[in-house]
């Protein structure tokens, strides 16, 4: 039977439960264990689409287009193991499930209550899931004592009693340092302990989150106040890089410790090449440095956060630093003129103009556009990042000053943005773009070739606009051409500069970042990382360093 890992938070959210589970999930991997990983979410949200990434972070898209939290990128780039709408499940897709069934006529003459019914569609997707795996890790999000997680924890409590050999409960709580009298505190963690309890179930280990060396002392304390064996007491301390959880927790054996309980063979763990690729690129001091401008319209970093991962990958294949500066688009508009834009872009290597939605900061990623071409400042536009390259050279180099996009405005004389067919009279938001993975075909002698290394590719896409074929051949003639379409429809995948106008300007409508990897970085990143290091290089006295 499949094994089962519960993973919950205590005192706070934002406690690293997501990076535990694929921490754990890889070291498992590592093992020879076929691990899949599950989100168990409170929000009503049926799904992730429509929730603000400035407020909740990035949108992750699988390759079954399921829009999804952002810590299910955080397990298939960790784990190793792709990810679709079977690893997530939130309230919303329960009741909405449940409320179908009911209206179908699935359970005339019950009543339909939490339980049985919803703890019983909660167990029925562990069993599920399980069916291809060998251990599931499943993390139960928020915070213990969460009204919306209630149902979560009933229904692992009733699973647990069903599998008792099988299933184990992780939790994961920090030890708080109080800075006014310099004492750890240990109260909140045995609080959350309690709560749990009260759900009847008892964590089997505990993973104490600090910012600092925590003494033996007190994880002993911990033990014996929380009724969980010493040796099940791990520290789980602040690290420079997420990539070094798993290392930290192979050197804590907590893996072991996992095997152990769930009676799993003893096989050995495969992490020194990995663990020599995530030390040599932190460790190395000397390593050259380089920076890359992001130009986005949210101030959360995390709306970013699969495109920081990759350009991180991009950076330990090329054996280089990467500085990321965050621009705000919104602060290029209010420039008052080109003068006013180019101190943002001081010592600038590379510029990436990632996705979004809606007109605001739009005109502050077209002036940024524009700089990087005359400057001849490497750049990577992503989804609405192309378009906004298409609309810039549009207007600047083709002389069509009214061009813009549909979506921002849709009476424009020559939109070369338009909607993708079939999306113009869509009125639900939810579930409703182009949404997951899909082919492109490119051009030889490209760069996106070059870098690729094949004719056929596949990325992820989330839009519902898309480059007008229409004006393909007058940007041409100003040699930005098209280097990748879909086979089927047609679509324009893939746009770049030619290399005698520019070293390396190209747009892409997928999201390359999301299927990036520290072992197998995004061709495109790695090629912008390689092009701003030449950047760097040439506009530089002396070569790249520290």
């Amino acid at each position: 039977m499949c094994k089962y890992i519960i993973v919950c938070g205590g005192v706070v959210s934002g406690v690293g439960k997501g990076i535990s589970v694929a921490s754990i999930g890889m070291l498992l991997n590592l093992r020879g264990q076929n691990v899949h990983p599950l989100k168990l979410d409170g929000y009503l949200n049926v799904s992730a689409s429509t929730l603000a990434p400035r407020e909740h972070g990035e949108v992750f898209l699988c390759d079954d287009g399921s829009e999804t939290d952002l810590d299910l990128g955080s397990y298939e780039r960790i784990i190793g193991t792709p990810v679709s709408s079977r690893n997530i499940l939130t309230n919303g897709t329960l009741y909405k499930e449940l409320l179908m069934e009911e209206e179908n006529g699935k359970y005339l003459g019950q009543s339909i209550q939490i339980i049985p019914h919803i703890t019983n569609k909660i167990q029925d997707r562990l069993v599920q899931l399980g069916k291809d795996a060998d251990i599931v890790i499943c993390e139960i999000g928020g915070t213990i004592g969460d009204l919306e997680s209630g149902p979560y924890l009933e229904a692992i409590r009733q699973f647990k009693q069903k599998n008792w050999n099988d299933v184990l409960i992780i939790l994961v709580a920090p030890i708080l340092w109080i800075p006014t009298i310099k004492e750890f505190k240990t109260k909140p963690l045995q609080n959350s302990v309690k709560e749990l309890q009260s759900y009847g179930l008892q964590p089997e280990i505990l993973l104490c989150r600090t910012d600092r060396e925590i003494p033996p002392k007190l994880l002993d304390k911990i033990a014996n106040l929380t009724n969980v064996p010493r040796e099940a007491v791990f520290d789980a301390p602040d690290v420079e890089s997420i990539y070094q959880v798993p290392i930290e927790f192979y050197n804590r054996h907590i893996d072991d410790l996992i095997a152990d309980k769930l009676h799993l063979k003893r096989n050995g763990c495969r992490i020194h090449k990995y663990r020599e690729l995530v030390e040599k690129y932190i460790e190395n001091a000397d390593m050259p440095k380089i920076t890359i401008g992001v130009v986005g319209k949210y101030d959360n970093q995390e709306a970013y956060l699969s495109l920081k991962e990759a350009l991180y990958h991009a950076a330990v294949a090329n054996e280089v630093k990467v500085e990321i500066r965050w621009i705000n688009s919104k602060e290029l508009e209010q420039a008052k003129d080109m003068r006013g834009v180019w101190k943002y872009f001081e010592d600038i290597n590379g510029v990436i103009v990632p996705g979004g939605f809606d007109s605001r900061g739009v005109e502050g990623k077209i002036r940024a556009i524009k700089y990087v071409r005359e400057k001849r400042i490497p750049f990577l536009g992503i989804c609405l990042g192309l378009q906004c390259a298409v609309i810039e050279i549009a207007k600047n180099l083709c002389a069509l000053e009214d061009a813009n996009s549909v979506e921002f405005n849709k009476d424009a004389k020559n939109p070369v943005v338009h909607f993708v067919e079939g999306q113009e009279n869509i009125k639900k938001k939810s579930g409703t773009m182009r949404l997951g993975a899909y082919e492109c075909e490119l051009e030889k002698d490209t760069i996106a070739y070059d870098l690729y290394k094949k004719k056929l590719i596949s990325e992820r896409h989330r839009h519902r606009y898309e480059v007008n074929a229409e004006y393909t051949s007058i940007l041409s003639n100003k040699g930005f051409n098209v280097s990748g379409v879909n086979p089927d429809t047609k679509l324009i995948e893939i746009m770049e500069l030619n290399r005698n106008v520019h070293p390396f300007f190209i747009g892409t409508q997928a999201h390359p970042e999301f299927k990036s990897r520290l072992s197998l970085p995004a061709p495109l990143f790695e090629g912008l990382v390689k092009a701003s290091m030449l950047h760097k290089s040439n506009n530089s006295a002396s070569p790249i360093t520290t």
